[in-house]
């Protein structure tokens, strides 16, 4: 501990409540971790959500955006952080940190968790890769780190869901779970590291969900500012900033909807892993699409439909994924937060991939089919959440049938997991078209052990 801090811990001693010991039994948790108390089976969840990820943003490194902004600062100074995608371009971890972070956002094919409400990995694992490379960090240090900072993501999340109205969910308090993680990484001891998790607790993002409905970009950059603002509260800590005491709760609870339930930030450590509780995503548009794209998809492997053989489609699901109810997005990030225009895209597609949400897919075909989508909240199904989000769906041909499909709980979670070879997949269709298919399963391999982060990082190269 650095002395501004032992004089804030002196200082701070007598006034601290029972409730303040929740953030500082999390920041012990986080420093003590060892990758012999993590359980196989987590290891594992963790080395594929990794790996998971990693296809994740390298799939995201096209986006036009993205990649004028990476070749832009790769351009202006050199530095030991991989920029995902490239021909091995380097940049300081900063900016590798906030580059690859949103890349991870952007194709909305980042893993989540249902409780958290959010995408925990992609808020954390660019900040951990950037300075794992940078500080020749092992495959187990890094792995360790990476369920430090998951665990800790969810919990300050669940702390503060829901969410006051309007804000999006990325950029809030991913940030104090790449602080963590990067703070186990380095290996803080845990007064340094409640400081690391408490300032940034400070850096919690503004953020708005009509950025994503109305299809401003800014919000593909939620998560990249939370690894960067991960990475600079740990160097503040390391170098003797201090935090405000119960700082998690203080500087959080404005967003949320009601006081911040602290205990959530201990309940289970060790016991309970979150990251087992997340879910994977196949379909390219925002989880709350989910329900309706896979009872969908049910509908037209049962039976023979066409686009031109509907004449309506009516969607019953919950209520925060009724307000997506746009049928006329204006750009790929729009289109990923649109039921009816999911709807029309993959019955004039015929995919739920990242190639049905790009500007090219915004066709008239598209807009057609979507116009003809209604989309309502269903009681039953809203009594359901969270522990189960789901949709019903009736598709309305023109010759007057009907067919029906419901769906409780979307696939990728605990109620119906992907299997690893779907996952293979996905990550496969990702990879493949930026690194070259005969690289895809050496890279696949190294994440999954995980390798070091400067061996999994050199694998990414264009």
């Amino acid at each position: 501990m650095n002395e501004p801090q032992e004089r804030a811990a002196e200082s701070g001693a007598n006034a601290e409540s029972e409730s303040e010991l929740d953030e500082r039994s999390l920041a012990s948790f986080v420093a003590e971790l060892d990758t012999s108390a993590i359980p196989d089976r987590v290891a594992d969840r963790a080395s594929l959500t990794i790996a998971d990820t990693v296809g994740v943003i390298l799939g995201g490194t096209s986006d036009p955006a993205v990649a004028a902004l990476t070749a832009d600062w790769a351009a202006q100074n050199g530095g030991n952080a991989t920029l995902f995608g490239t021909a091995g371009q380097r940049t300081s971890p900063y900016q590798a940190a906030f580059l690859n972070g949103t890349a991870g956002s952007v194709l909305e094919l980042d893993e989540g968790h249902r409780f958290a409400a959010g995408h925990p990995a992609i808020h954390v694992l660019p900040a951990l890769l950037a300075d794992g490379e940078s500080e020749f960090k092992s495959g187990q240090e890094f792995l360790t780190a990476f369920v430090a900072a998951y665990e800790t993501a969810v919990r300050v999340a669940r702390m503060v869901v829901p969410l006051t109205s309007a804000y999006h969910p990325h950029g809030v308090w991913g940030a104090v779970g790449a602080a963590a993680g990067v703070a186990r990484l380095r290996e803080f001891d845990a007064e340094t590291t409640l400081h690391a998790m408490r300032i940034a607790a400070n850096y919690a993002q503004h953020t708005r969900f009509e950025a994503a409905t109305e299809g401003a970009t800014v919000r593909n950059g939620y998560t990249g500012m939370s690894n960067l603002a991960g990475l600079v509260a740990a160097d503040q800590a390391q170098a003797g900033f201090t935090g405000l005491t119960d700082g998690l709760a203080r500087h959080l609870q404005s967003v949320a909807d009601a006081e911040p339930e602290r205990d959530a930030l201990a309940a289970g450590l060790g016991e309970l892993w979150e990251i087992e509780r997340g879910y994977f995503k196949r379909h390219a548009a925002c989880r709350y699409t989910h329900p309706v794209l896979d009872a969908l998809t049910q509908v037209r492997a049962d039976h023979d439909v066409s686009a031109a053989d509907v004449d309506a489609v009516t969607v019953e699901t919950y209520p925060a994924a009724a307000t997506l109810s746009n049928p006329e997005p204006t750009n790929a990030l729009q289109a990923k937060f649109s039921i009816p225009f999911a709807v029309g895209t993959v019955l004039t597609t015929g995919t739920t991939g990242k190639e049905a949400f790009t500007d090219e897919a915004l066709t008239e075909d598209a807009y057609k089919l979507a116009r003809r989508v209604t989309v309502t909240v269903a009681d039953d199904v809203a009594a359901r959440v969270p522990d189960e989000r789901g949709a019903r769906v009736r598709v309305t041909l023109d010759s007057g049938e009907t067919l029906d499909a419901s769906v409780r709980s979307a696939r990728g979670g605990e109620h119906d997991p992907f299997t690893e070879a779907e996952l293979r997949a996905k990550f496969d269709e990702l990879v493949a078209p930026v690194v070259g298919s005969s690289h895809v399963d050496h890279l696949w391999s190294a994440a999954r052990e995980p390798a070091a982060p400067r061996v999994l990082c050199t694998l990414t190269r264009a």
